[in-house]
């Protein structure tokens, strides 16, 4: 019975309270307590203790079910039912701040509003007052409502006729305006405040439309009617006269006017408002002008600001797209100035001075017909130089530092373009084809001698590698040193191709005791010679000048050949230097391993092989190659029956390699036996 009694004892948990009271004094959660004492969960505690052991251990997978359960109801209900929730959040918010508007409204009435109606009721017959003392002045106002009205609108008017563009109604206005000032009414006292202040807003007005007239001069895109327009009112305003705002305080003042070869017209005259509008006319189509540029100008100038930079092919076709589009720009600009000049004032000038002095109302002397014709003559002066400043300022400075940096095939498009827009300006007598003939000739000049001496660094590059670097014969003692120590490349190894190693093709013997190349037969000059074609090398570095000259063909100055003729003699020594210099490395190279006697048949036959090999070489260079080179630039591309030689300007130095490599074929490189 006593074992049985533990087992009965714990089979349900009679006291609760002691339960809640345990859990209670386990925590110091202020929360925690709140939620213990509450009747839902004494009720659950209460139902709790009634489990069974099986039910407590499924009472937290039941109690997790439920909880998901609510978490999934509530979830489908915060979604399906928001907007009501929302509106519901709307509705007291905006019914909240209503009552607090209407709090506040009604504290305001009371504190403010209705103290002050009192004030103003107490106040109504002092204010009363005042204002019928301001309805007695505006009776009189109103008696003269309509001269004051059409007063007052003239400002008004003006302004409106200038934003219009009705100019001729404006100045009618003005003059109408300064008529009331200088009627008879007051001759004998100053106008009325009002009347002053009328002509006061008249004169800025005016003022305005002066500006707004200059204003059209430096507008880009205005042609000639409206610029037309603009310089007529300008000069019915007298814009530059002594009663303009932009008059100097000495409206008799001095200026200098020089003229090239006008010696009719005195070195000290007086500048008339046409000069000036001319003057200023040219300023404001000048500064429209140079904002074009500017953008067309800015990529011409990042390609070619530096100087020392070479350009790649893609940026060479940018560069002349970059120039065409300015080239384009300036012409149309520059043009469209000097033939609204020569409209506007010139065309006029010459048809007003006749029309003077033939007409019997208007009485012309010597003396003012002299004036007109000086005023022409520095109105002509001043268009010409306007021309020439835009070409020496806008286009030459924009294709000199260009025009080098792009490839010759590019060249004769922009030439094309530029002759087109010199032939248009030579109607206007300024013709500048011959600046432009200078201009390509040194830029052709300077881009035939970069392609030139690139092409002629690649062949030295090449001469260079094949050299190696030179050796010290007292050094090397021995046949195995020697080959394991050579540098030289021999000839049969790269300059020569295999099928013609064993008898390479070299030119006509040369006479006996000439001591030079000998003379070949001229085949056509624009295609090299056969036997140049079994020298790889060498007729790269052939392909490489005559693609060149073809280039050159395309445009070739006269004016540059000889300075062409000496850099292309330059680059043949400068070849020819640098085949000598294998050579004489190669034939040093030959004499060196001549002081081994152990030297078998297939290395004799071997050694006589390079020989011939290096002396056909040097014989197709300076007897075949240097004189094809000649003529394909004097011949083939110029045309020309005279070939360079020494009498009508050869290069001395090519004459000194000819002479040096006779004496080197003639003896490191004479064919000999070799024991």
């Amino acid at each position: 019975m006593e074992a049985s009694q533990p087992a009965a004892s714990t089979s349900k948990l009679q006291d609760v309270s002691d339960l809640t009271e345990v859990l209670l004094s386990g925590t110091s959660n202020q929360s925690s307590t709140i939620t213990l004492n509450r009747p839902g969960s004494k009720s659950y505690l209460s139902r709790l203790t009634s489990f069974s052991l099986q039910e407590l251990y499924t009472e937290p997978a039941t109690l997790q079910t439920q909880s998901h359960h609510l978490t999934s109801s509530l979830t489908s209900l915060t979604h399906t039912s928001y907007p009501t929730f929302l509106s519901l959040h709307q509705t007291t918010t905006a019914l909240t701040n209503s009552l607090e508007s209407l709090a506040s409204s009604l504290s305001s009435l009371l504190d403010s509003s209705l103290p002050a109606l009192e004030e103003s009721a107490t106040n109504w017959k002092d204010r009363t007052e005042e204002v019928l003392r301001e309805r007695g002045r505006a009776k009189v106002v109103l008696d003269q409502h309509d001269k004051i009205r059409d007063l007052l609108d003239i400002p008004l008017l003006i302004d409106a006729c200038v934003r219009n563009g009705y100019f001729a109604e404006a100045l009618s206005l003005a003059s109408h305006a300064k008529a009331l000032s200088s009627s008879t009414s007051f001759q004998d006292k100053s106008p009325p405040l009002i009347l002053q202040s009328v002509l006061a807003e008249v004169h800025n007005s005016v003022t305005q439309m002066l500006l707004s007239l200059l204003g059209t001069l430096y507008e880009p895109n205005r042609k000639l009617p409206a610029l037309w327009k603009a310089v007529n009112f300008l000069r019915k305003m007298d814009g530059f006269g002594p009663s303009s705002p932009f008059a100097s305080p000495d409206s008799k003042s001095k200026i200098q006017v020089y003229l090239s070869s006008e010696d009719i017209v005195s070195s000290e005259e007086e500048i008339s408002s046409e000069e000036q509008i001319a003057l200023a006319f040219l300023i404001g189509r000048e500064t429209c002008l140079r904002s074009t540029l500017e953008t067309c100008g800015s990529d011409v100038t990042r390609l070619t600001k530096d100087t020392e930079r070479i350009l790649d092919d893609r940026e060479k076709e940018d560069l002349a797209r970059y120039l065409k589009n300015y080239i384009d720009a300036w012409r149309e600009g520059a043009y469209d100035i000097v033939t609204q000049y020569t409209t506007i004032f010139l065309e006029r000038s010459s048809a007003t001075g006749p029309s003077r002095s033939g007409s019997g109302q208007t009485p012309v002397t010597v003396s003012s017909s002299l004036q007109q014709e000086q005023e022409l003559l520095r109105l002509h002066s001043l268009i010409t130089t306007y021309t020439s400043h835009a070409l020496n300022n806008h286009l030459l400075p924009i294709l000199a530092p260009a025009l080098p940096k792009l490839s010759l095939s590019l060249l004769p498009s922009l030439l094309t373009q530029l002759t087109y827009c010199s032939t248009a300006f030579a109607r206007m007598g300024a013709d500048f084809r011959t600046i432009l003939s200078l201009i390509f000739a040194d830029a052709i000049l300077q881009v035939v001698t970069s392609n030139l001496r690139f092409a002629a660094s690649k062949w030295d590059l090449r001469l260079q590698k094949a050299t190696g670097s030179p050796k010290d014969a007292s050094s090397v003692t021995t046949s195995s040193s020697i080959t394991r120590r050579q540098a030289v490349t021999p000839p049969s190894k790269w300059l020569v191709t295999p099928t013609a190693a064993a008898s390479p093709p070299t030119p006509l013997a040369a006479s006996p005791g000439t001591g030079s190349s000998p003379p070949q037969a001229k085949g056509p000059a624009h295609i090299p010679p056969q036997m140049l074609a079994s020298y790889p090398p060498l007729a790269e570095h052939t392909n490489s000048l005559l693609g060149v000259f073809n280039n050159l063909r395309l445009l070739a100055p006269v004016s540059i050949l000889p300075d062409l003729i000496e850099v292309v003699h330059g680059v043949l020594a400068q070849g020819g230097d640098s085949l000598l210099a294998y050579l004489q490395a190669y034939a040093s190279t030959l004499a060196l391993l001549n002081t081994n006697a152990a030297v078998t048949e297939d290395e004799v036959e071997r050694r006589r092989k390079e020989r011939g090999i290096a002396r056909a070489v040097g014989d197709v260079y300076f007897g075949v190659f240097v004189p094809f080179v000649e003529r394909a630039l004097v011949e083939g591309v110029y045309n020309s029956s005279t070939t360079p030689t020494k009498e009508n300007g050869r290069d001395r130095k090519l004459d000194i390699q000819i002479e040096q490599w006779d004496q080197l074929k003639a003896g490191a490189l004479k064919e000999q036996e070799i024991s």
